[in-house]
C-alpha cells in the first residue's frame, strides 16, 4: 500500500508542477504581448515649443542628454513640497536636463510664486498655459514627472509627489541608461 501511496503522491506532484509552469509560461506570453504594443507606440519628447519663465523659448524635442520634466502648478501642494528638493537635484547633476513645466497658469501668478519664494533657486521654469504636456501624457493630476533618455524616449513617468529616495534611484538608473 505504501507503494501505490507514494507513486499517487509523486503524481501529484508532478502534475501541480506542470499546473504551475503551464501558468508561468501562459502569464509570461500574456505580459510579453501586452507590452510589445506599448513599445511600439512609445512616447517621445514632444515637438513642443514652451516659453521660458526667464525669458526665450525651448524646444522640447532637441536635446542631447537625459531630462526630466516635472509638471505642477503653484496650486498644488505636492508640487509645492517637492519642488525645492527637485531644483536642488538639478543643481546637483548637471549632466541630466530638468525642466519645470507649470500647467495651465498665467505668467502673472507664476511670478507671483516665484517672487514670495525667495527661498526656491529655480532654472528650468517653462510655462505650459495650455497644458499641452499634461495633454500629450495623459496627466490627469498633478505633480507628474516625466523622465526622457538622452535620445529623447519616455522611459518613466511618476504619477504623484516624488520623494527624494525616489528620485535618487530614477537618477541613478536615468544616468546608467538603466530605466
Amino acid at each position: 500500500m505504501r507503494a501505490s501511496d507514494g507513486t499517487t503522491a509523486g503524481r501529484r506532484r508532478r502534475r501541480s508542477l506542470l499546473v504551475v509552469l503551464a501558468c508561468v509560461l501562459v502569464g509570461a506570453g500574456l505580459g510579453w504581448w501586452l507590452l510589445k504594443p506599448a513599445q511600439a507606440d512609445a512616447k517621445r519628447l514632444p515637438d513642443l515649443t514652451l516659453e521660458r519663465y526667464e525669458g526665450g523659448s525651448v524646444a522640447l524635442a532637441v536635446t542631447d542628454r537625459p531630462t526630466i520634466v516635472n509638471l505642477w502648478a503653484t496650486w498644488c501642494p505636492p508640487c509645492r513640497r517637492e519642488l525645492p528638493m527637485l531644483a536642488a537635484a538639478a543643481r546637483a547633476n548637471p549632466e541630466v536636463r530638468f525642466y519645470f513645466a507649470d500647467q495651465g497658469e498665467a505668467r502673472s501668478v507664476v511670478e507671483a510664486y516665484l517672487a514670495e519664494r525667495d527661498d526656491l533657486v529655480i532654472e528650468g521654469v517653462l510655462l505650459d498655459q495650455g497644458s499641452a504636456l499634461s495633454n500629450e501624457f495623459e496627466a490627469v493630476g498633478l505633480p507628474v514627472t516625466l523622465f526622457f533618455d538622452a535620445k529623447g524616449n519616455h522611459v518613466l513617468s511618476h504619477i504623484g509627489e516624488v520623494t527624494e529616495v525616489e528620485l535618487l534611484n530614477y537618477l541613478t538608473d536615468l544616468k546608467r541608461g538603466r530605466l
